[in-house]
């Protein structure tokens, strides 16, 4: 009874979550925090709302599915490329599950016996520990710069040497 109820809700749950974070990482957060719940709402939450204003119907199967595969591989450069830049621990973890979610997808392409109950967990389960992840790194910056004072938000980069020097 408990369980049907959270299933019924579970994803307008997520969507007010991911914008009460949204609300407190724009006000106190920093950029590399700022970037991901970007990227997280732009390719997960977004899509959802404008697939259903469309009439399209869900994403992960169907028609237009490749679209669902788009946004992820989307998300994903986007997490890696914050999580190589970003002065922080955490978004490695949060390009890591996105990584997973795009192996779901090259997993259902490359077989036909994916259970579709299977594929959903892989594709959309990651999101969960994503948006636990942003907001759980963005309680521990905010902490941290209580206690210690502003610090680098993205890592130095080094002058780079070309690879083919002239």
């Amino acid at each position: 009874m408990l369980l049907d109820l959270l299933n019924l809700y579970r994803l307008e749950a997520l969507h007010i979550i991911t914008a009460l974070t949204a609300v407190a990482i724009w006000r106190w957060g920093a950029s590399p925090e700022r970037w991901l719940i970007g990227v997280f709402i732009a390719t997960m939450v977004l899509p959802y709302y404008a697939a259903e204003w469309m009439g399209i119907g869900s994403l992960t199967f169907g028609p237009y599915s490749w679209a669902y595969v788009g946004l992820d591989l989307l998300a994903a450069a986007g997490f890696v490329a914050i999580a190589l830049n970003a002065n922080r621990n955490y978004p490695l973890w949060v390009a890591g599950f996105q990584v997973v979610s795009v192996g779901a997808h090259a997993v259902r392409g490359l077989g036909d016996m994916v259970s579709p109950l299977a594929y959903v967990i892989l594709a959309v389960g990651p999101s969960y520990c994503q948006l636990l992840l942003i907001g759980g790194g963005f309680i521990r910056h905010a902490l941290r710069e209580r206690r210690f004072g502003s610090y680098r938000e993205w890592r130095v980069t080094r002058e780079r040497v070309p690879l083919f020097p002239s």
